[in-house]
């Protein structure tokens, strides 16, 4: 069984990885808002050929986005479950 010391420092591990992650996310999510607004803005100037194939790279970079917030989802729940067995160490 793991020491409260290798738990914690599991712990501060996990919750640097998410807020990374969650940073990520968050950077990942304006920008795709920010291009769509564009390639509507534009999608004359741009024509039909060219706005179509911006749109596939948009719903490309979307698929990663999704896998990333999965990505938070699950060390945000690994992190939970390292709080709960903290919690059941005594202090040592």
């Amino acid at each position: 069984m793991a020491t409260k010391a290798e738990l914690v420092r599991e712990l501060q591990d996990l919750e640097d990885e998410y807020r990374f992650w969650l940073v990520e996310a968050i950077v990942i999510a304006r920008g795709l808002d920010d291009m769509e607004e564009q390639i509507d803005q534009h999608e004359y100037e741009l024509g039909p050929e060219r706005a179509a194939d911006f749109r596939l790279r948009l719903a490309r970079t979307r698929e990663r986005h999704l896998s990333i917030e999965e990505k938070i989802r699950y060390v945000r729940l690994r992190l939970e479950e390292l709080h709960k067995r903290l919690a059941e160490i005594p202090g040592e």
